[in-house]
């Protein structure tokens, strides 16, 4: 679940947000910020609404943090643990 996850926020940035990287250039490891993707903090909002529209969840003030957002493998993580718990709030 993860890996697609991962697969699905890859194509987000690469075809949703303005940073001038192809999908090939993004890897699940990457940083999101710095000298990684170099994404700033505009661009991290935006990723925050995409992902929580494509995904269908709603990010905590515990979720917004650094280390949520260090590379697309570590949001895929927080991601899923979103959708887990909304899923079990449903049951």
């Amino acid at each position: 679940m993860i890996d697609d996850t991962i697969e699905q926020l890859r194509r987000l940035v690469a075809e949703r947000l303005d940073i001038n990287r192809t999908l090939e250039e993004i890897t699940a490891d990457a940083p999101l910020l710095g000298d990684g993707l170099g994404l700033d903090s505009l661009a991290i909002v935006e990723l925050i609404s995409l992902t929580e529209e494509c995904f269908d969840v709603e990010f905590g003030e515990d979720e917004l943090n650094m280390d949520s957002f260090a590379s697309l493998k570590a949001l895929a993580s927080v991601v899923v643990a979103l959708r887990h718990r909304e899923e079990l709030a449903i049951a």
